[in-house]
C-alpha cells in the first residue's frame, strides 16, 4: 500500500501574539490561521462537541480575523487503502499531541498564563479542493482558568531556552508530583480547590520526611531560603508563605472558602512555579535539598556559587 502524509493542527487558547515567537522544535511551528483556513476544523468541532464556549478556544487577541494554531506538517504517515481511508497505529496521535503539549506545559511553568491546546487534529489533505480529511481528534476542554499567557519581547529568549533545555517528566518523582499539583490548580473551577492543590505542591517540595510539627514554619522557612536572594527578601517571603499557610489551615478546619481570593491563588502559584524552577537549577534530590536549606540562612544560596 502507498504512504499518505498526515498533518497535525492544534488550536491554542489564552494566548496573545507573543506565542508566535516560539520554536517548538521537530518541525512544529505556531501560526495564525485565517477563519477560512480553520473553517473545516471548526465544523468538526461543532459536529462532535457543539458550539457552546467554542470562541474561548479560538482566541485571536481581540481580532476576529484568525486564531493561533500549532502546526506540524508531515507529522506522520499512514498506509492508504483502496477505499480512500488509511491505517494508522492508535498511539501515534497521542504521541504527537503529547510532544506538543509538553512544550506548552513548560511555558506555563515559565510564566503565569493558562496556555491550552484546546482541540487538536491529525488529518491529511485530500487535494482538488476537497479539504482535509480528519483521522483523529483530541480535546482538553472545558477551560477553567482564562488567564492569558503573554510575554514581553525581552522575555522570549529566556522562555525559549527554558522549553528547549527542560524535559518532562522530571527525573525526581517529588518534583514531578509537585508539578502535577501545580498544573491541577489550572483545571479546577474554584479558588479554594486550586489553592489547596498548590499547597499540596508546597508540602511535597518542602515538608521534611516524617515531619509532624511546625509544618508552617518548616515550609515557610525552606521556601524563603530557596528563593530569597537577600536577608530582607527571605524575611518577606517567609512572612508571605506563613500567611498563606495560615489561610490553608483556616480553610481546612472551618470550611470557609471565602477566605481564599484569586490573588491568593496567583501569589501561591507564583511561589510554587519559582520553587520548582529553582529546584531544577540546583539538580538536587529532596533529601539533599532540605538538608542544605536547613543549614543555610536567608540570602545565602550556596548552590549558586558552585555553578
Amino acid at each position: 500500500m502507498s504512504k499518505v502524509p498526515m498533518h497535525f493542527i492544534g488550536f491554542l487558547s489564552n494566548v496573545d501574539d507573543s506565542i508566535s515567537a516560539f520554536d517548538l522544535g521537530e518541525g512544529t511551528s505556531i501560526e495564525k490561521w485565517s477563519q477560512n483556513d480553520t473553517l473545516p476544523f471548526l465544523k468538526k468541532i461543532e459536529f462532535h462537541w457543539g458550539t457552546r464556549d467554542t470562541p474561548l478556544v479560538f482566541d485571536s487577541n481581540g481580532a476576529p480575523s484568525g486564531c493561533y494554531c500549532v502546526v506540524k506538517r508531515n507529522a506522520a504517515e499512514f498506509e492508504a487503502t483502496p477505499q480512500g481511508g488509511g491505517v494508522i497505529r492508535f498511539d501515534i496521535p497521542e504521541q504527537i499531541h503529547r510532544g506538543v503539549q509538553d512544550k506548552l506545559r513548560l511555558l506555563r511553568l515559565f510564566k503565569e498564563g493558562n496556555v491550552v491546546l484546546g482541540y487538536s487534529f491529525l488529518y491529511h489533505d485530500q487535494g482538488e479542493g476537497r479539504g482535509p480529511r480528519i483521522c483523529n481528534q483530541l480535546r482538553e476542554y472545558p477551560i477553567a482558568d482564562g488567564t492569558i499567557f503573554k510575554l514581553a519581547p525581552e522575555e522570549v529568549p529566556a522562555a525559549q531556552s527554558f522549553i528547549t533545555s527542560t524535559s518532562l517528566p522530571f527525573s525526581y518523582p517529588f518534583l514531578q508530583l509537585a508539578f502535577d499539583s501545580f498544573e491541577r490548580s489550572y483545571e479546577l473551577h474554584h479558588n479554594e480547590l486550586s489553592f489547596l492543590s498548590l499547597m499540596i505542591a508546597m508540602e511535597i517540595l518542602f515538608k521534611p520526611k516524617d515531619a509532624r510539627q511546625e509544618l508552617t514554619y518548616r515550609v515557610s522557612r525552606n521556601t524563603a531560603v530557596l528563593l530569597g536572594k537577600s536577608i530582607d527578601e527571605g524575611d518577606r517571603i517567609f512572612k508571605e508563605i506563613k500567611s498563606l499557610y495560615s489561610k490553608r489551615s483556616k480553610l481546612v478546619h472551618t470550611g470557609d472558602n471565602t477566605i481564599i481570593s484569586q490573588a491568593d491563588v496567583l501569589n501561591l502559584r507564583r511561589y510554587v512555579r519559582e520553587s520548582i524552577k529553582e529546584i531544577l537549577r540546583t539538580q538536587m534530590d529532596k533529601k539533599t535539598l532540605l538538608e542544605l536549606l536547613n543549614s543555610c540562612g536567608f540570602g545565602q544560596r550556596p548552590w549558586e556559587k558552585t555553578k
